[in-house]
């Protein structure tokens, strides 16, 4: 079976991640896109620099950097196609809605009737229960436990080890703290903290 061929934007650990994930998949890294040039090569693949919408027109593409806004920034200027980068150990119920450009590590559980939007980040041994909405550009750290019925806003950040009790629903470009228990519903814009989660601050 030929392989997809896949390019990333970024080239630091949490593409190393990726690359990882692909070498377990039917897929081939065939170019990297970083700004840094001390970066000269990723594994062996040439280090391309600066994006170009024309290299590469036949693979798809994964923004491997774990920073929320950066992450949708990028991906207003992207011309290819995205890609999703699933790891084999990963239990995802059958009907479960992935979007384009989706992250989802290893011995992640996604239950069913869950929807991941664009660009998010499932990482290492997260659980998504039944009925979540998880919005664009969310990053689910490892070791979350996103109990039944949970949305979950755009740009959020659920830190690792963190709970989020069914049902709450939490805002837009909020930040869970690592450890937190979330028991009640947490506006946009805010850091959340401790057990119970309480709002530290409101940006």
């Amino acid at each position: 079976m030929e392989k997809t061929k896949v390019i990333f934007i970024g080239a630091g650990g949490h593409a190393k991640v990726l690359a990882s994930i692909l070498e377990v998949t039917a897929s081939e890294l065939v170019a990297v896109f970083d700004l840094d040039k001390t970066k000269e090569s990723f594994y062996g693949v040439k280090n391309e620099g600066d994006y170009s919408t024309n290299a590469h027109p036949e693979a798809k593409l994964l923004i491997a950097i774990g920073d929320n806004t950066t992450r949708k920034k990028i991906s207003r200027s992207i011309s290819h196609e995205f890609a999703q980068a699933i790891h084999p150990s990963a239990k995802i119920d059958r009907l479960v809605q992935l979007g384009q450009g989706v992250q989802v590590m290893p011995s992640v559980v996604i239950n069913r009737a869950t929807k991941i939007g664009h660009h998010c980040i499932v990482n290492s041994n997260a659980t998504v229960e039944h009925d979540c909405q998880i919005d664009d550009f969310v990053h689910i750290a490892p070791g979350v436990i996103i109990c039944g019925g949970v949305t979950v806003g755009e740009e959020t950040l659920v830190g690792a080890n963190a709970t989020v009790l069914p049902n709450c629903v939490i805002g837009k470009n909020v930040i869970i703290g690592a450890g937190t228990v979330v028991t009640k519903n947490i506006p946009d814009n805010t850091l959340v903290m401790g057990v119970p989660g309480k709002i530290i601050s409101n940006e």
